[in-house]
């Protein structure tokens, strides 16, 4: 059975939009010109792509990036422009996501939020390989806050 099939066609796109929630969430901390945000949801993308395509990719990556492929996916996550409201609606939607994970594919839960943890420090790296003058070197302290938040939702060990 595919991991897909655990979910409504309603909540598989929630699922799905999990690591382009979790680029969203990294650039409202740190808003930055159009461009800037295009490159790290981009990346948060790539991420999904890289994962799928190891050999011992989570069945749950392999499928979403499928259904990008596919162009079967609800990519207008909406606008995030930094504001606590925006940044807690995201939060809120990678929660129910996360939830439905835990309940509905439970054999997968623990490593996809660890998967969605290492997206999260991906995206944070591509911002700052791409941020004007920063030449790659160093995360901003709202990024790394926000990449706290993420982890401490996510249940993985804070860096």
């Amino acid at each position: 059975m595919a991991v897909r099939e655990a979910f409504t066609a309603e909540e598989w796109q929630a699922v799905a939009a999990a690591p382009f929630l979790v680029g969203l969430y990294l650039v409202g901390a740190s808003p930055r010109e159009p461009m800037a945000v295009v490159t790290e949801m981009l990346a948060a993308e790539k991420a999904v792509t890289l994962e799928a395509h190891q050999s011992d990719a989570l069945p749950i990556v392999k499928e979403i990036d499928a259904d990008l492929v596919a162009e079967v996916l609800t990519r207008d996550l909406g606008v995030i422009d930094g504001a606590a409201d925006e940044q807690a609606r995201v939060l809120g939607e990678l929660a129910r996501a996360l939830a439905l994970v835990e309940a509905q594919a439970p054999t997968m839960d623990s490593a996809f939020r660890a998967w969605l943890f290492r997206v999260a420090e991906h995206v944070a790296r591509t911002g700052t390989e791409h941020a004007p003058g920063a030449g790659g070197r160093r995360v901003s302290g709202e990024v790394t806050a926000a990449l706290h938040t993420l982890a401490g939702m996510l249940g993985v060990p804070r860096r």
